[in-house]
């Protein structure tokens, strides 16, 4: 997907998708809104210790 064709997804202009791409982080609620508009299915793991959590980033989203 091109920049633009994003920033239509997440009704953004390109320019803020631009400078997503370019950050060297980001909040989760910002990379979960991105993936979703790119159509991906991603989830997050946490292990710490024995313990294991899974976080679906683009849960409820429609993601394919």
């Amino acid at each position: 997907m091109t920049q633009v064709q994003v920033a239509a997804s997440l009704g953004v202009g390109q320019a803020h998708i631009s400078k997503i791409e370019r950050q060297s982080d980001m909040l989760l609620s910002t990379l979960a809104a991105y993936l979703t508009a790119l159509g991906v299915d991603a989830s997050l793991i946490v292990e710490v210790g024995e313990e294991t959590w899974t976080y679906d980033l683009t849960a409820g989203s429609g993601a394919r």
